[in-house]
């Protein structure tokens, strides 16, 4: 080898090589066995002590018996209607639910823009929500009894 070859491929500079696919490939194929294996792992065990830790189950008229916080749960009709209070609080989460979601693209907008005319937007659009509620109370709409 002579001198001039020996500059000209040392001074080449080096491809950039990403990494191989056996690189990137293998550490998943792990990861996706392991979230496999543990779960089954853990509930295979958790049925075989299961067995020793629960023993013969002494089933009695009380022990079978439907309850619902401690108070006896009367067998009747399943399609019993609910008390229009009920319905006040799906409405008012509902309302907060649909709040939040507006709140979402407002915090995406503040963070690209940053300028107060946004912080404005949320003032006003807040303001309004109040003034609604305010005349709900007012109302009533939101007495419990």
């Amino acid at each position: 080898m002579d001198a001039h070859t020996a500059t000209t491929a040392s001074s080449a500079p080096a491809a950039a090589v990403g990494p191989s696919y056996f690189d990137v490939v293998y550490p998943l194929t792990i990861l996706i066995l392991l979230g496999l294996a543990i779960p089954a792992l853990l509930m295979s065990l958790n049925a075989i002590l299961s067995r020793f830790a629960i023993g013969t189950r002494n089933t009695s008229a009380g022990k079978v018996e439907q309850y619902e916080s401690g108070l006896p749960v009367s067998v009747g009709s399943s399609g019993e209607k609910f008390s229009i209070k009920f319905y006040l609080i799906a409405m008012l989460f509902l309302a907060f639910d649909i709040e939040v979601a507006f709140l979402y693209p407002w915090a995406y907008m503040l963070n690209k823009s940053a300028g107060w005319d946004i912080v404005w937007l949320l003032v006003v659009f807040l303001v309004l929500l109040e003034v609604g509620y305010l005349y709900l109370y007012k109302k009533g709409a939101l007495d419990w009894e």
